[in-house]
């Protein structure tokens, strides 16, 4: 059977039928986190894989885990108006009676700020909160964290779209549950939400004078059970490599677009990968993640903690579900993809959707817990509502429900889903299925050089960066090059017909894949973490090359100063820190492509790099320091 006849028969055995019943059935649990509604959707995901024949461990794992109990807002002075609020999870509990405090309005309308706001220490425009509570549209982490190291007794977030409810959000900026290092960071201060038209309504009393009120919440937060399933469909390679689709279980209230269809999806992926196991070369794991909504991630987390090394040393591909069949989620136009798997992504929407999708870049949030592994990604929401009809949510097609006790199975199209179902599907398929992977290189290399292009000229004159400028050039050849072997490959395989399970890949298909795996281990911790290969960066917005982002800073510095000294010998190591990346992923090319590096580029910018600690721009700092100090 021709490969293109085989993809259309594993598309045609997706099952909209089944989708809606795992959907309709997951509707009618409200899947908080260690609660008896999650352990029966566990049983649930368990139970139907077992009557499938398909593998599946439940693992048992403790997390801190936060339920919000109740929110209260009163406006003291003037007048006595109650307006109706929700304590988010991981909020601090207030005493008896709750805190009593002025409200300082910041940015309240300003456009464009929800969700992901910006780092710590640039949300409150310079407002003094001490002893206040803060009052904004920015309702991300890192905006409560600033405003509670700032002195903020409280803080209310504004939602910034209009829709009639109010949002279930978490607060906590850890990403997982905490260590010793991040437990500190956890919100100490209580956080409510309301929605826009109430805070609208509260920031103008706050405009006519001051305004006094009495905020009361109440979380419980507690390191609680919970049980994640997962389970494996093996290919003819064996356990490993493998890719790895997965969605978070929990919810808020029913939650049936936020994740009840992903969950659903992920049932149907397994049985369908099941039935068509003898075609596969690679294996898959398919997994289902508690701790999502109420433990910041807590579950992917402690999967990508606990398998670490197999993660590390196996998994070439990370599928997150997350929202699809949303009502009226019609919109194909942006898909989430790492530079490699982006044209995978781009061409498998065109062919299934008939639109053309633009891949962009990760952000860090929705259970994209294995950055530190070196796993790439593709795909968190796949299918969004047209523009016009979107909220300022982050899920559920960007439906206005989310979140919400409205996210209801009213909320879901059957074919939306079985159309979104069979995108995942294909793309799966094509990287468990092709001898050679699915990935192009080339533009991850691109996308290194733009980034250290930009950060190069910040840098200047303090540190230099050329020799990742030179590496990053050598790469991008060398990638282009091991990009048109993988195509020429593929072409190869496709005139003996196609893919072939039984036989494996030949020798050099081998080769490429190893190298593409290689480099995907070695750059990917650079390019998307600063924590590094085992520790978890905070839930807040990460740029690229994060680890080199604070050369921006030295400008702003006193290059005889201690603060500028204490950044650049960080900076020097986070230099050697991508200098080493990029020379393990060129080895990597080097070892398929059979050509050593040319001296003058990459390998000579070995020996270059090491002059001085800090470069050139070092060598300056030291001079104007001696000549400061009299020297």
């Amino acid at each position: 059977m021709a490969e293109y006849e085989l993809e259309r028969e594993v598309l045609a055995a997706v099952s909209r039928e089944e989708l809606m019943r795992h959907t309709a059935y997951l509707s009618t649990l409200n899947r908080i986190s260690g609660t008896p509604d999650d352990f029966k959707a566990v049983a649930y995901v368990a139970g139907f894989l077992e009557r499938e024949g398909i593998p599946c461990q439940v693992h048992r794992l403790t997390a801190l885990i936060s339920h919000p109990v109740r929110g209260r807002l009163v406006v003291l002075s003037p007048g006595g108006r109650e307006f109706r609020v929700k304590a988010r999870s991981f909020s601090a509990t207030t005493p008896p009676g709750g805190v009593e405090a002025e409200v300082v309005c910041v940015a309240v309308q300003r456009p464009g700020i929800g969700l992901l706001d910006g780092s710590p220490g640039r949300e409150l425009g310079g407002a003094d909160v001490r002893g206040r509570v803060v009052l904004s549209e920015s309702g991300g982490p890192g905006a409560v964290l600033e405003a509670q190291r700032a002195g903020a007794v409280g803080y209310v977030h504004v939602w910034a779209s209009g829709e009639d409810v109010i949002h279930e959000m978490i607060v906590s900026p850890v990403w997982g549950s905490p260590v010793p290092e991040t437990v500190g960071l956890l919100p100490a201060i209580p956080c409510l939400g309301m929605k826009r038209s109430d805070g609208l309504e509260l920031a103008e009393m706050c405009r006519s004078g001051p305004v006094r009120v009495r905020i009361e919440a109440e979380a419980d937060t507690r390191w609680r059970a919970l049980e994640l399933p997962v389970a494996t469909v093996e290919g003819a390679e064996g356990p490993e490599p493998f890719a790895l689709a997965a969605g978070h279980l929990d919810s808020w209230h029913v939650g049936t677009t936020d994740n009840a269809t992903g969950n659903a999806c992920l049932l149907e992926l397994a049985r369908v990968f099941n039935r068509f196991r003898g075609r596969l070369l690679r294996s898959i794991r398919f997994a289902w993640w508690p701790g999502h909504s109420y433990g910041r991630y807590a579950g992917s987390t402690w999967y990508a903690d606990r398998f670490w090394p197999e993660l590390y040393r196996g998994c070439f591909l990370y599928d997150n579900i997350d929202s699809p069949g949303s009502l009226g989620a019609t919109d194909y136009s942006e898909i989430t993809a790492m530079a490699e798997t982006r044209d995978l992504g781009e061409e498998v929407v065109l062919e299934l959707a008939g639109q053309k999708a633009r891949g962009v870049r990760p952000i860090r949030a929705g259970d994209q817990s294995f950055w530190g592994a070196g796993v790439p990604s593709l795909f968190m929401i796949v299918s969004m509502r047209p523009p016009q009809l979107q909220a300022a949510v982050g899920g559920s097609g960007m439906g206005w429900w989310w979140h919400s006790e409205e996210d209801t199975l009213d909320k879901c199209d059957p074919d939306l889903l079985l159309q979104d179902t069979r995108i995942h599907l294909l793309a799966l398929w094509r990287a468990c299925r092709a001898p050679v992977l699915p990935f192009r290189y080339f533009p991850l290399a691109v996308e290194w050089q733009e980034v250290l292009a930009d950060l190069a000229q910040a840098a200047a004159p303090h540190l230099d960066l050329s020799p990742l400028q030179e590496r990053a050039a050598e790469l991008a050849c060398r990638a282009r090059e091991l990009d048109a072997l993988a195509d020429r490959l593929r072409a190869r395989s496709a005139g003996r017909g196609g893919a072939r399970a039984r036989g494996g890949p030949t020798a050099e298909e081998a080769a490429v894949n190893r190298a593409f795996l290689s480099i995907s281990k070695s750059l990917i911790p650079v390019m998307y973490t600063s924590a590094g290969e085992f520790d978890h960066d905070l839930a807040v917005p990460i740029p690229p090359l994060p680890g080199l982002q604070p050369v921006r800073d030295l400008a702003r510095l006193d290059p005889s100063g201690w603060e500028f000294h204490l950044l650049l010998n960080r900076l020097v190591r986070q230099r050697n820190r991508a200098a080493f990346a990029l020379d393990r992923a060129l080895e990597a090319c080097q070892a398929v492509l059979g050509r050593t590096v040319p001296p003058g580029s990459a390998g000579a910018a070995k020996g270059r790099s090491a002059r001085g600690a800090e470069g050139r721009g070092g060598g300056a700092a030291e001079a104007s320091t001696r000549r400061r100090a009299g020297e």
